[in-house]
């Protein structure tokens, strides 16, 4: 089986490229009222392209918000052989600033070996490796190694609020050995990565109101609050100035250190200094004192401000007290530590720092768990394998930085491990103008997902 597939995988890039583009060009952006049309055409893309390659039981079925697409695939034979879920979505970012981008975002652009829209790496392009990996096997032997749950969600992109009753509901349908999630990034072409962790978050909002309505600066200053003048006090109590550490008090208290191994496992990477220079732009980097880069931007709890509104803002000026000022904050979360504390420790240290000459809220806006993953399992130690199969390198273990809401609730719901893989590039710039994808990855991850459903079908 494992042959002929990867021949036809290699013997179809072309076709499995023209299809891919053909998705891209559907606009799923779900987080816009105006494309919830365009995502269902996404669904119906997918379900299609399954139905055509030769699964079975193919649906699309409705939720509160955008439609998940679900099949499933039985091998008549043996009946012991593992199930596999793989999940994926098909919707996208909104494309502003539409001003930067260099090429139209919903018709891909083909440059040299690189293709360019929005969503050829995040998720569309990856997860479509995935399922062309499917259509070899099924195109040639008309069966897969393994047994196979598919389910692609349209709401990833908006904190997938559907998802989450969906997956409680249908838990025992969902039931697998492992689920596959195919959404990340490599080192670079050559180096693969897997991660066995991704860091939590809680976002929130802090509003600071003070007079009933905008004040006179000159009439009324010195004689109120300034909203603005408070909040900004209240922002710089919660993190250090020099070592960066967050001051929220029991902050740090469950945080879980990382063991010698996890430490020396992490250090592999080549995340230093001179690569967060270049990916960034920075004059100089930041972050916590006393850990590497590496570290510091994975398994290190964090406070970032996003943004401030309020006031005047406008060209010109305008002397003003505004009656209110709001900020949105977030701080990235490590095993251990739970949102839902660490958003009451936020609330209840602000309500102790804010003077009685204002009134103060804080608002949770989203929460996400961290997660950490047995990478020695045996269904992550076949995605290592397949990966040296497929891009000649053995990966480099890796925990991200960012948060994935679905891998905790896929963890704790189905009670499976999650098995995370990507063949993008740090640069693919995802989310921003110009999302790109390499094509000699998307062409070695189909072939890596061939193999993986090989290695799979044997622990």
């Amino acid at each position: 089986m494992l042959d002929p597939a990867l021949d036809y995988a290699r013997a179809n890039r072309q076709t499995h490229l023209s299809r891919l583009c053909h998705w891209l060009r559907i606009p799923s952006i779900s987080t816009t009222p105006e494309h919830s049309s365009d995502v269902r055409r996404a669904a119906e893309f997918a379900a299609q392209y399954l139905r055509d390659m030769g699964m079975p039981d193919v649906e699309i079925r409705e939720t509160t918000g955008h439609p998940i697409v679900y099949a499933r695939y039985a091998n008549p034979q043996p009946s012991n052989l593992p199930t596999l879920l793989i999940y994926g979505h098909f919707d996208v970012q909104p494309t502003d600033p539409e001003d930067e981008w260099t090429r139209p975002p919903f018709e891909p652009t083909l440059e040299g070996e690189t293709l360019y829209a929005r969503g050829a790496s995040d998720d569309k392009g990856q997860v479509f490796a995935v399922l062309a990996a499917l259509e070899s096997y099924l195109k040639t032997s008309g069966r897969l190694p393994v047994n196979v749950k598919i389910l692609l969600e349209g709401e990833e992109e908006i904190t997938s609020p559907s998802l989450f009753p969906y997956l409680r509901a249908h838990a025992d349908e969902l039931t697998a050995d492992a689920i596959l999630i195919a959404d990340q990034d490599m080192l670079d072409p050559q180096h693969p990565v897997i991660m066995w962790g991704v860091r939590g978050n809680l976002y929130a909002e802090i509003e600071v109101r003070g007079p009933a309505h905008d004040l006179h600066s000159g009439t009324f200053g010195g004689g109120v609050d300034n909203p603005f003048n408070v909040l900004v006090r209240l922002l710089a109590a919660l993190q250090d100035g020099e070592t960066r550490r967050v001051l929220i008090p029991g902050f740090y208290d469950s945080v879980e250190e990382l063991t010698d191994e996890e430490r020396a496992l992490i250090a592999q990477a080549p995340i230093h200094d001179g690569v967060g220079l270049y990916l960034t732009g920075a004059p100089a980097l930041g972050g916590e004192t006393g850990y590497p880069l590496a570290e510091r931007v994975s398994v290190r709890p964090t406070f970032e401000v996003h943004g401030i509104a309020g006031g005047f803002t406008g060209a010109g000026s305008k002397t003003v007290i505004p009656a209110k000022a709001t900020a949105k904050v977030s701080m990235r979360l490590v095993p251990r530590q739970t949102p839902d504390e660490v958003f009451e420790a936020l609330k209840s240290y602000l309500h102790f720092l804010c003077p009685p000459t204002v009134k103060l809220e804080v608002r949770a806006i989203g929460k996400a768990h961290p997660v950490k993953m047995d990478y020695q399992a045996p269904a992550v130690q076949a995605a290592a394998v397949s990966y040296e199969k497929g891009f000649g390198h053995k990966p480099i273990y890796l925990r991200g930085g960012g948060s994935l809401p679905i891998v905790y609730e896929m963890i704790e719901t189905l009670k499976a491990p999650v098995v995370m893989i990507g063949f993008g590039l740090p640069d693919d710039r995802t989310h921003s103008p110009n999302e790109k994808f390499f094509l000699p990855n998307f062409y070695r991850g189909i072939e890596t997902v061939i193999h993986y459903l090989d290695v799979f079908s044997k622990i």
